[in-house]
């Protein structure tokens, strides 16, 4: 059996902006604040834990990007971010 947090550490990777603005435009984009390893958020939409999700969102750890870093990432398309896909969404943390 596979280990989903090995797996999914072994997938985050540093990604551009460039690449990253079309999953955006779909609000497909997820920033991970700096409270939340990557990972654990992985895990948790991967499981289906709906529950520890939506108190991540209550709590302003996880939401879509503003309109104002859209378009400050849009001026930068070559802005770093720590990135792991768990589809349909791309988590993103600024900085990587």
């Amino acid at each position: 059996m596979s280990d989903l947090r090995a797996d999914l550490a072994k997938m985050v990777d540093a990604a551009i902006w460039e690449w990253l603005s079309p999953h955006a435009a779909r609000a497909r984009v997820i920033l991970v604040g700096a409270k939340l390893d990557i990972v654990d958020v992985g895990v948790a939409l991967t499981e289906d834990n709906t529950q520890l999700v939506q108190s991540w969102i209550e709590d302003g750890w996880l939401r879509h990007p503003t309109s104002e870093e859209l378009s400050a990432w849009n001026a930068n398309k070559e802005k770093e971010f720590a990135s792991l896909v768990v589809p349909p969404f791309v988590l993103v943390r600024v900085g990587v």
